[in-house]
């Protein structure tokens, strides 16, 4: 059986062993879908025209006091112009990008942690004009804590099935209320890269700082099922060797800004 179906197994898997609901609980859903005008992915500007994105998360309680989540994304593009981008042209009203991920969370302390699987899928990978890529597997373990009001965090990703390296983010996130039904969502974020795993998303073997992020993000709550969401999103390549690689040798913007809007509903 090929690797790229093991996180749908593994979903699968932590569904079937850890959801068990306590008395009178159910799952809760959410549907989220965003226009965005440009598609980032951890610096990399994938498509660099208007996108359609859509989630669906499902999260269940467990009687040990965690909880399971199931995920699946998807990113459609708008245009078969792709722009300056990664991703190749042609493929206007398709999805590009398929995304399951597959988790267990929980509080221990002060501190919640949360660890699973997220497989990725490119339907036209083949056809990458910067080397070909197809589905890939990683773990992922994260964690975050509540100090003076904002919310630290770190994540590490490895990526088992393609390259065996890693990708570790840690940034730092704050909700502020703005009076009303409005808040207001802050989150900012550095990322290093191995080597292999840089060469496999950025096709340069530079192990090094990646992707330094910024999102500000304005949350309205149209009705007790309904939220209307806006961001104001930015990333830089912050390695060198990885700037002039983006900028000089592929022509792709290293420092790339984007906005989204979208609706997201509790089910």
């Amino acid at each position: 059986m090929r690797r790229r179906h093991l996180a749908t197994l593994c979903s699968l898997a932590l569904v079937t062993s850890g959801c068990i609901l306590p008395k009178d609980q159910h799952a809760n859903a959410r549907l989220g879908a965003d226009i965005a005008s440009k598609f980032v992915h951890r610096g990399q500007t994938l498509v660099d025209r208007p996108v359609l994105q859509a989630a669906l998360d499902l999260d269940a309680p467990t009687n040990d006091g965690g909880a399971v989540r199931v995920g699946v994304e998807t990113n459609t593009d708008l245009r078969n112009d792709t722009g300056a981008a990664w991703f190749p042209d042609g493929h206007a009203g398709k999805i590009t990008q398929f995304e399951l991920i597959g988790a267990y969370k929980r509080k221990v302390g002060d501190f919640d942690l949360e660890a699973g699987i997220h497989g990725y899928n490119l339907p036209n990978g083949l056809e990458f004009p910067f080397g070909e890529r197809g589905a890939t597997t990683e773990l992922f373990v994260s964690a975050s804590v509540e100090v003076l009001e904002t919310h630290p965090y770190v994540a590490w990703n490895y990526d088992f099935d393609e390259v065996n390296a890693s990708y570790t983010r840690m940034g730092l996130a704050e909700n502020i209320p703005l009076g009303g039904s409005f808040e207001l969502d802050l989150d900012g974020s550095l990322a290093y890269a191995t080597s292999s795993q840089s060469a496999w998303m950025y096709g340069l073997a530079e192990s090094g700082w990646a992707d330094l992020r910024g999102t500000a993000e304005v949350s309205y709550l149209f009705d007790e099922r309904t939220v209307l969401v806006f961001s104001l999103n930015g990333s830089t390549i912050v390695d060198s060797t990885l700037r002039r690689w983006f900028t000089n040798d592929l022509g792709i913007d290293a420092d790339p800004v984007w906005v989204t809007f979208g609706v997201v509903w509790q089910l």
